[in-house]
């Protein structure tokens, strides 16, 4: 009794497991996102938005591969502010995954900009390594997984964005502190 819930034995039937169990994984994650469920971390519509109507470039740059990312960030953001994106760029656009800086500096390539002018919004230490790797300001809304950490060197570390509004608690992150900047600033933000 107990053996047709064994762990397959040889590599073949291991491999075949794995990768089965990936594509359900998958699936149903995409399932939970496009059914509305999981709503967007606070305040990231919102600084999203400021970030737009204040004149700055605003992306996505996201380690996940584009296949699972678009599904994400669609049901995340929205036709509109989707379509709005100055850059949209995931995991399979690079050829090196966080730390390596090499998606936020594309990034930066891609929109013509300074990567010094450049301020990313990330939630752990591999995206602040490879934002302060870029040579652009960072700043960190941790998660629940990531409260923890010291994350040296970020500029800013808060447990939300904040909503904004008087309805929505005060704004902890907003377009004019993306502009207010230790370094020179011009119109750009990236949200990684």
């Amino acid at each position: 009794a107990g053996q047709e819930n064994a762990a397959p034995m040889d590599e073949a039937a291991q491999t075949l497991l794995i990768d089965t169990l990936q594509e359900w994984k998958t699936a149903e994650f995409e399932r939970l996102i496009a059914s509305g469920q999981v709503a967007p971390r606070d305040g990231v519509l919102r600084l999203m938005d400021e970030a737009k109507a204040a004149g700055l470039k605003v992306g996505v740059c996201s380690a996940a591969t584009k296949s699972a990312c678009v599904a994400t960030v669609t049901a995340m953001l929205g036709p509109a502010r989707l379509a709005g994106l100055d850059i949209f760029l995931a995991g399979d656009d690079v050829g090196s995954k966080k730390p390596d800086p090499e998606i936020y500096t594309t990034a930066a390539t891609r929109l013509g900009v300074d990567p010094a002018g450049c301020v990313v919004i990330e939630d752990s230490m591999v995206g602040l390594r490879a934002a302060l790797s870029a040579g652009m300001r960072c700043i960190i809304t941790y998660t629940a997984s990531t409260a923890g950490e010291a994350f040296p060197g970020a500029e800013r570390v808060v447990a939300t964005l904040g909503c904004g509004g008087p309805d929505g608690g005060p704004a902890e992150v907003t377009a004019a502190d993306l502009i207010a900047a230790k370094v020179v600033q011009d119109d750009r933000v990236t949200i990684g």
